[in-house]
């Protein structure tokens, strides 16, 4: 069976195409200037490749929708998947990390293995539409790191590790005073906070390097992506490039992305980032990267519809993009980014995930979403 959709605003890689589109089993089987007498009638919105999503941690939020109150997590994982689909997003990259319990009720071990079955059941039992995929994030000073990787990555849904380090004083909590207000607020005692940040500071430096080196093996092993997470230096980037790392997530400075863009890698940063303005903890803006011709592409992060609104957003001033190069950003530059050939990009014989948008107002809105051919939303 074939699928016509017509009347659209076909955003492909080097322009775009008002007419129409054909899917046959699944791919992309033609596309042509002028409108069609046949097929679904878009009405001039624009049809763009289904968005691909490298690092969520939405998935964690409905397993644990309030404090201490845990959710089934095929359930969770389910309504997680519902909300990808609604904005836009084909191919998800569900972001579970390995050694950081100390950073939610989700991230405990036996937490993590009931989230992680769940997810697994449910992309086994087709009860999802998106194409889901595992992001191993990898807390490098971990003392049981190498336990975690060995017990759960094995999961044949892996499909990118990441390495990160979230002691206190560098990376993503560099400014170590404005990171001690949340230690402060629990009640934790100078004595006690002295005492905290000498014991991170010594995992680390047991632990963070041959953790690094331990994933990057392990990635490599396995033919699979590797992304280096919160680069700070011009040297974290070189870290991470000579490990094999082909995404920086996140850098935190424009010179730690500018060198990692120097090195080849592909620099993402949160979509969160540029639709609210900035970081949250007060490191380079994704606009500014942008204008700075530093920026590849958008990761979701926390907030899955920011990456729709990316897209339309850098079509706007001061950026100026064109329509495919903003939309390349959240779907042909993370399809690159971890190896996916056969998406990110509406071209013949291209798998046929598609979203049509509507811009109404100022507001993004998805009117449909198709995965591989189907329609799902």
């Amino acid at each position: 069976m074939s699928t016509v959709l017509t009347h659209a605003r076909i955003v492909m890689p080097d322009g775009v195409v008002e007419g129409s589109l054909e899917i046959e089993n699944g791919t992309i089987s033609a596309i042509a200037d002028g409108n069609s007498a046949l097929g679904l009638d878009c009405e001039g919105d624009w049809l763009i490749p289904g968005i691909i999503d490298i690092h969520t941690d939405n998935l964690e939020r409905h397993y644990f929708p309030r404090p201490n109150i845990d959710w089934n997590p095929v359930s969770a994982a389910i309504v997680h998947d519902g909300l990808c689909i609604s904005v836009g997003v084909t191919t998800v990259f569900d972001s579970l990390s390995l050694g950081s319990f100390g950073f939610g009720a989700a991230r405990t071990p036996d937490n993590l293995i009931r989230l992680t079955e769940g997810l697994h059941h449910a992309w086994e039992q087709n009860f999802l539409k998106a194409d889901h995929r595992i992001h191993w994030r990898c807390e490098t000073p971990s003392e049981v790191l190498a336990f975690e990787v060995d017990r759960l990555s094995s999961n044949p849904m892996t499909g990118l590790f990441s390495v990160m380090d979230h002691t206190p004083g560098q990376r993503q909590y560099r400014n170590l005073e404005k990171f001690l207000v949340s230690w402060r607020q629990e009640g934790a005692s100078e004595t006690e906070i002295e005492r905290r940040l000498a014991a991170q500071n010594e995992r680390q430096t047991l632990n963070a390097e041959k953790g690094r080196r331990l994933v990057a093996e392990i990635a490599k092993s396995r033919g699979l992506p590797l992304a280096s997470h919160d680069d700070e230096t011009e040297a974290h980037s070189d870290q991470a490039a000579d490990l094999g790392a082909t995404i920086s997530e996140f850098p935190v400075t424009i010179e730690a992305a500018r060198r990692a863009h120097d090195r080849g890698m592909a620099v993402i940063m949160g979509g969160p980032n540029l639709i609210r303005g900035g970081s949250y903890s007060g490191n380079v803006p994704a606009a500014t990267l942008a204008q700075e011709g530093l920026l590849d592409g958008f990761a979701s992060d926390y907030v899955p519809r920011s990456l729709i609104e990316c897209a339309f957003r850098l079509t706007d001033e001061p950026f100026g993009w064109s329509i495919s190069s903003a939309v390349d950003t959240v779907t042909g530059a993370p399809a690159r980014a971890c190896g996916l050939t056969d998406r990110g990009a509406i071209r013949l014989g291209a798998r046929a995930d598609l979203v049509r948008v509507r811009v109404s107002q100022g507001h993004v809105m998805v009117k449909g979403v198709w995965v591989k051919g189907l329609r799902v939303g």
